[in-house]
């Protein structure tokens, strides 16, 4: 009897090497893993601006000496990479949402330029624009082996979660400054989104065109300044990094109620 267990153990083990995966493998076990990176760098990017919002009039708070605040005429933030106690303030208040793990592979950072975007500016300062980048270098496993980008399972997650989003996706040199060196630097940096580099288009004729997609360019002072133009900027074999960048219009809360 024990003899003829032990063969039908052997023969149900030899035949599972002939079974088939499931034709949906990839959707409900890989994309899901992609699809929760996107999810906390999307987060992340939110409690970013809610942290600009609050820092911005009517809602800045100036903090005095004796624990009280007092209403800000001007905004209180500045440039440079939020940290853990921006976000999540010991005082209580997190831009967060309660569960939240910060691990640190997501680096959120406020830029204020001036309008051409190749200077910085005060944050204060009316005539600067306030730009909102949160990134993350992508591990190995989300990279294509041929081409070294995204893999099409992450690049599916994507646009299952955020769709065509000129400011969501990975940074791309679309021109590089031309000269004799062998090392490439890029002169004008963008996002590539999900669908790739050019998108089919149909002039007045009705015939088929090749046209440019519209990408989010990353101003000068971005990509050549700060950890995301340290970690991304894509100028000589860089990182891939996946990229939320919004430019915030702060006026937008002067006229709010309180």
């Amino acid at each position: 009897m024990y003899i003829w267990v032990i063969l039908a153990t052997l023969i149900l083990a030899l035949y599972s090497f002939n079974l088939s995966y499931r034709s949906d493998i990839r959707k409900i076990e890989i994309e899901p893993l992609a699809r929760s990176i996107i999810s906390k760098i999307l987060i992340k990017q939110q409690a970013g601006a809610l942290y600009i919002k609050a820092h911005t009039p009517p809602y800045a708070q100036i903090q005095n000496p004796d624990g009280t605040s007092t209403p800000s005429g001007t905004v209180t933030f500045a440039t440079g990479v939020l940290q853990k106690e921006d976000l999540s303030p010991s005082s209580g208040g997190s831009y967060l949402p309660y569960g939240f793990v910060d691990d640190d592979n997501i680096v959120t950072e406020i830029y204020c330029l001036s309008e051409d975007g190749t200077s910085a500016l005060e944050c204060r300062n009316e005539d600067s624009i306030t730009y909102l980048v949160s990134f993350l270098v992508l591990p190995q496993k989300w990279l294509s082996i041929k081409t070294g980008l995204p893999s099409n399972d992450f690049l599916t997650a994507m646009k299952d979660m955020v769709g065509d989003d000129p400011g969501f996706g990975y940074p791309i040199c679309k021109k590089y400054a031309e000269g004799d060196s062998d090392e490439k630097k890029c002169e004008q940096l963008v996002i590539q989104s999900h669908t790739g580099t050019y998108q089919i288009g149909y002039d007045e004729n009705e015939e088929q065109t090749v046209t440019d997609l519209i990408s989010f360019e990353i101003p000068p002072y971005i990509a050549q300044n700060g950890e995301f133009a340290d970690t991304c900027n894509n100028s000589n074999d860089s990182n891939i990094c996946l990229t939320v960048i919004y430019k915030h219009n702060i006026k937008l809360y002067e006229n709010a109620e309180l």
